[in-house]
Parts: structure tokens; C-alpha cells; sequence
């Protein structure tokens, strides 16, 4: 591998980086040390701050930026925050990639950047986001057109993962497996909505796959596990991982009129609370985005959507400590 400088690898697919990479040198530059064991060459930093940016490099010297560094939670941050560190940090990157010759960066966005779209997403389907992380994920992609668009040499590989799972993740996934495993999880409505899914371990791999064939110009990829699965596929899978019964079914207006009295502690307390009408209304949503164009470029992901279920919640049955540093991203 190139020498490459990951920018935010101290968090959850950094961490899978890091186990994908165990006998190569790279370097990190995040706001925290990383909380596990790790191997790459660390440098606390803030990608908005040229002068962090500029240090890192200094620091570890490289021919690759691989963008991982990002503001993304739904809870908590105002459009400006996301901005900030999407599109703000991504053009200190690009600056600081132009002073040192650096002639090649990776950016993670998102399929958010398609917004609520009606049809399942490729690449081709123009983006539309339609809330504030989505827009400003575009705006960073923009950045990195542009300045790809000022040397014919540089090389600039976009990819937009689904939501991503896995080991030693915290987020939505873990909270669903929790709430089946504690027998509080019921199939919502007909549960026909496709939900598109990233296992850690596969898009990991897929990136890597893709940084070993980067072309001049800017390259753009989705990624989504086979088989796609609808929300009653996913919440069966999971309850057949956990040896339970398969959920029952309760009408939509049922489970939302269950969550709005959590509407009204979030907004007492102030705290991200796991059931909500927003994340019932999110979680009912169609999110269909599709990956044929990487599949058709030759890469074959080790495991498939039930394969990456079954090891999560492997994990959380065997490994999973309280007490231990986790991601809730």
C-alpha cells in the first residue's frame, strides 16, 4: 500500500482499518487517541485547522489522504456544524494535499447525498439531499472535484457507503439487535421497505480493493451488501441469530403512537433516546442503494448481508463488555 494518512481512523471503520492493515505503517490524524490497540503513527489533530492538517503531514509524510473524518450524527448539531467539518475540513485537506504533492485522496460520503429518492440509487442518479449531513457530504464531493479538476494527475476516489454495521459498533444496528434480543422489537406494518446495509468488514475491504486500482480523475462508488433485505428481512435474520421467535406484527400508527411519549422526554431532557417517531418513521423508510457498479468491476464481498448480521450479533452474544470503549456513530 501507498503510504497513506487516514484522517478520523480512531473511531469504528478506523478501527476495522486497522485490523485490515495490521502489517502496514500508516497514519492518523483524529480529534482522540484511538481507545484500542493500535499499530499507525497517531497525531491528535482537527482537519478545520490548517495548521493541524499541515503538522500531520509533516509528521508522516505520505502519497495518499483517505478521508474518514466526519460530523455525522443526527442528533445534537446545527447544519453549520456539519458544514464545518464536511466541506470546510475537506478543503484544508485538498489545501494542504496541493502544498505536498499529494496527488491522491479518498473521501467517505454517504447515499445520503441522494436524499429520499423514490427508485433505487446508483451512480448515476443525480443527488438531491434532502437534509443538512447529506448537503454537506455533496459539498465536500464538490470540493474534491475541483480540485481534481486542476491537474490532469490527481486522482480522487468518492465513496458513499449505506449505513455501516458491525463489531464493536454501538449505533442503530446494535440498538435493534438489543431491543430483539430483549424481546421489545415488533415487525412494523408490512415491512416491505428495502433497508441497504454495509457490513464494516466488506466495505473495508472494498476500499482497499479500490485504492489499489485508482485512476486519474474523480471516481465515484456506492456501497450496499447482497442480498438487499427489507426491515422484516433484517429484524427475521437477527431473531433467527438470537435463536428467538420471529416478532410480532403491530400496525405503523400503533408503534408511532408508542413512541411519541419518548418525543417528549428527548425534548425535557435533551438526550438521543433509542425509540423515538423519528427513528420509526426512518427505520419505515425505503433506503434502496445499489453497488452493481463495484460488483461489476470485479470485486466480491466476503460476506453477504445474513453472514454480516449473524457475526455481529456473534459478537454481542460472546465479546460484547459494558465497561469497555465501543462507537456509537
Amino acid at each position: 500500500m501507498k503510504r497513506t494518512l487516514f484522517t478520523g481512523a480512531s473511531g469504528f471503520i478506523g478501527y476495522h482499518f486497522h485490523q485490515a492493515l495490521a502489517s502496514e505503517e500508516f497514519g492518523n490524524i483524529d480529534l482522540r487517541e484511538p481507545e484500542f490497540d493500535y499499530h499507525s503513527s497517531f497525531i491528535k489533530g482537527d482537519i478545520r485547522k490548517p495548521e493541524d492538517v499541515e503538522r500531520a503531514i509533516a509528521s508522516f509524510p505520505c502519497d495518499r489522504i483517505v478521508s474518514l473524518a466526519a460530523e455525522h450524527k443526527d442528533f445534537g448539531l446545527s447544519e453549520e456544524d456539519y458544514f464545518k467539518t464536511n466541506e470546510k475540513g475537506t478543503e484544508v485537506i485538498c489545501e494542504a494535499a496541493t502544498r505536498h504533492g499529494i496527488k491522491e485522496i479518498v473521501f467517505y460520503s454517504s447515499v445520503a447525498v441522494y436524499g429520499n429518492n423514490k427508485v433505487p440509487s446508483d451512480e448515476k442518479l443525480p443527488p438531491n439531499p434532502n437534509l443538512p449531513y447529506g448537503a454537506s457530504k455533496l459539498a465536500g464531493e464538490k470540493v474534491l472535484q475541483r480540485w481534481c479538476k486542476e491537474q490532469d494527475d490527481r486522482s480522487v476516489l468518492i465513496i458513499r457507503p449505506t449505513v455501516v454495521f458491525g463489531e464493536r459498533n454501538v449505533a442503530n444496528m446494535f440498538r435493534l439487535i438489543h431491543q430483539i434480543r430483549a424481546g421489545r422489537y415488533f415487525h412494523i406494518g408490512d415491512g416491505k421497505n428495502i433497508k441497504s446495509v454495509a457490513y464494516v468488514k466488506n466495505i473495508v475491504e472494498a476500499t482497499l480493493h479500490l485504492m489499489d486500482n485508482m485512476v486519474p480523475g474523480v471516481s465515484i462508488y456506492n456501497y450496499a451488501d447482497e442480498p438487499q433485505l427489507t426491515s422484516r428481512e433484517i429484524a427475521t435474520q437477527i431473531s433467527k441469530s438470537l435463536n428467538r421467535k420471529d416478532p410480532i406484527t403491530l400496525p405503523y400508527w400503533a408503534v408511532y403512537a408508542l413512541a411519541l411519549p419518548f418525543d417528549v422526554l428527548i425534548k425535557i431532557t435533551g438526550k438521543d433516546l433509542p425509540i423515538s417517531t423519528n427513528r420509526v418513521a426512518k427505520f419505515c423508510t425505503e433506503t434502496f442503494h445499489k453497488a452493481d457498479k463495484l460488483l461489476a468491476e470485479g470485486f466480491s464481498p466476503k460476506y453477504t448481508t445474513h453472514q454480516g448480521l449473524q457475526n455481529m450479533v456473534s459478537w454481542m452474544e460472546q465479546d460484547y463488555k459494558e465497561e469497555e470503549k465501543y462507537f456509537d456513530v
